[in-house]
């Protein structure tokens, strides 16, 4: 198996572990670092992401569960805590270089559709 943690570091990869669901909560993890003071409902956060609303909302809930992203009136807006936001950056600096990324779908794809070990 390919070291994974090696590779992202046990912080990222622990972050993953913790909160990336699904390639959707990468997307939304991705725009709401890199727009940080955006505040958009539902229907907002879709269209930019080019999804469904039904497709988000599991995903958002689970993030604001995650004290990640909070909700309130309808409105979904980015409040990580300071010690979050650096882990955040730090896997959203991950994607950015391209082994790194591919370690990053493995992992995410490898927690969506487990294997059993052989």
């Amino acid at each position: 198996m390919y070291d994974l943690e090696g590779v992202l570091g046990a912080s990222v990869t622990g972050f993953v572990e913790r909160h990336v669901r699904s390639l959707l909560t990468w997307d939304i993890l991705v725009f709401f670092h890199r727009n940080p003071d955006a505040v958009l409902d539902d229907e907002g956060l879709a269209l930019r992401l080019g999804r469904r609303v039904e497709e988000i909302e599991l995903e958002v809930e689970s993030l604001c569960s995650g004290m990640i992203l909070q909700k309130a009136g309808g409105l979904i807006r980015y409040k990580p805590t300071p010690e979050m936001r650096e882990t955040i950056t730090g896997f959203v600096d991950a994607c950015q270089d391209r082994g790194r990324r591919l370690a990053l779908i493995a992992l995410v794809l490898h927690k969506i559709n487990p294997q059993p070990s052989r």
